[in-house]
């Protein structure tokens, strides 16, 4: 009986998340709009009127996914693509239409993550999805170590390498859905 009930457990959750990763990006279908805060090391930089519009397109497997900026009445539109790798996986692509392609994966159905390196700078770009919201974070980070350590053996136990890196870039929206 247990043997039973933990095949209809696993079972039961495969196929909620075959279910769920088969919803976006068609569950995220819309225009979403907000502010945008730019922090700088201990406060508030700057803020920026944002939109992200997620929009199906004539083929099934290609979204648009468009993000617009406001500064201060000045529009600038960043008109990309999202692109279907492997919906059971979770893979997808933003394409810049500029031959730079950024691969994305999607969590739990509710946060969609991309993690890239743009000259000597580390990008955490993440979108997570709330009701009828989206929260869009970047979190970046200086390329060049500002601390190495590990890489030794304490005992039997070998510790590994690990590298430190300054955090220099952090932004946040909460973007509603109004479309």
């Amino acid at each position: 009986m247990k043997v039973m009930l933990k095949v209809f457990v696993f079972v039961f959750i495969s196929c909620g998340i075959v279910n769920a990763q088969s919803s976006f990006p068609e569950s995220w279908v819309g225009k979403y709009k907000g502010d945008l805060t730019i922090y700088g090391v201990d406060s508030v930089r700057m803020k920026v009127g944002m939109k992200l519009e997620i929009l199906k397109t004539d083929k099934d497997s290609i979204y648009d996914w468009t993000l617009i900026y406001d500064m201060n009445g000045k529009k600038d539109v960043r008109a990309y693509s999202l692109k279907v790798v492997d919906h059971q996986k979770g893979h997808y692509q933003i394409d810049e239409r500029n031959s730079i392609i950024i691969d994305g994966y999607l969590h739990n159905n509710n946060v969609f993550t991309s993690f890239f390196k743009v000259s000597n700078s580390y990008i955490i770009a993440t979108y997570t999805k709330k009701e009828d919201s989206l929260i869009f974070e970047i979190i970046a980070g200086d390329g060049g170590a500002v601390t190495i350590t590990g890489n030794t053996k304490q005992g039997e136990e070998e510790i590994p390498e690990v590298i430190s890196y300054l955090v220099n870039g952090r932004q946040k929206a909460l973007l509603n859905k109004v479309e």
